[in-house]
This record gives structure tokens, C-alpha cells and sequence, in this order.
């Protein structure tokens, strides 16, 4: 038999078992959520520096208001997997936060309206896993460094 005739044969073989870490038993490791909580999971296409990239997430939900920005205010905390060094993080806590008086002339409409986090490290081997308080939602931006440094100036 072919060398290559026997790597393909090796790859078809194997194939199967690496298409399967992506399947909903990746993330078994993690803890259930609990009865108030909702598990969400981030996952972001592979790039080549990945150390440039940055994810911000956005833990909220849809309500009626104005013009007016507003914020929820809540505390997210990172936790370890222990025994697998992978981190997850859970929020809690989460409040009506600020928001402007101004005077509006369009009626209230649903907007998003969220705690922003944190720039969270972007990892394209295993997804963000966030616990939040059932009722909220994630909404998530990817960031990039831009390649040009700038020098800062002594003063």
C-alpha cells in the first residue's frame, strides 16, 4: 500500500472525532446553569493573531424607553473551571443604572438597553461561556487592533 494512500485513510478515520468537539458536549465540563440563570456561549472564528482581538459584551434586555441613553449597572465576576484552566464568567446583580432627563420629541420605542463589560480575551479554541440572570441577553462586538503603533510623547 501508498504512504499517502495510508494518511488519507488515517485522516477519513479520524475526521469524525474532530468534527465532533464542536457539538454541545464541548462545553460539558462547565457547570449547569441554575434555575435563575441562563448559560450563553461565544463562539468566534479563528485569526491569525488572535492577541489583537478583544470581545465586549453586552448582558440586557429589550425595554420601551426615550431618547434618553440608559444603562443597567451589574456585577459580572470571572471565575476558573477548576482543574481545566479555562474561565467563565457569572453576572448578578443587575439594576436600573442612569440615565439622561432630556426632553424627547419621538414616544418610547424597545431598545437594547445593557451592562457594558469589560474587553474580554478572544479565544477561538473554546467559547466564552456567561451565566446571566434568566430574562437578559447577550449581545457581543469583536474589536481589532489596528496594526499602526503610535509613539506618546515625553512630557
Amino acid at each position: 500500500m501508498n504512504i499517502s494512500f495510508l494518511r488519507i485513510l488515517l485522516f477519513a478515520t479520524l475526521l469524525p472525532f474532530t468534527a465532533s468537539a464542536t457539538d454541545k458536549n464541548t462545553y460539558g465540563m462547565f457547570p449547569q446553569p441554575s434555575e435563575d440563570q441562563q448559560r450563553y456561549v461565544i463562539e468566534v472564528p479563528k485569526q491569525e493573531s488572535e492577541e489583537d482581538y478583544r470581545i465586549q459584551i453586552f448582558i440586557g434586555k429589550e425595554q420601551m424607553a426615550d431618547c434618553n441613553q440608559r444603562v443597567l449597572f451589574g456585577k459580572m465576576e470571572r471565575r476558573e473551571l477548576k482543574g481545566w484552566g479555562y474561565h467563565y464568567y457569572v453576572v448578578s446583580d443587575i439594576n436600573s443604572g442612569i440615565h439622561r432627563m432630556m426632553r424627547c420629541k419621538e414616544p418610547p420605542q424597545k431598545r437594547f438597553v445593557a451592562i457594558q463589560s469589560d474587553f474580554l480575551r478572544y479565544n477561538s479554541c473554546i467559547g466564552t461561556v456567561v451565566y446571566v440572570p434568566k430574562g437578559y441577553k447577550i449581545r457581543y462586538r469583536i474589536w481589532r487592533a489596528d496594526d499602526t503603533m503610535q509613539r506618546a510623547q515625553e512630557r
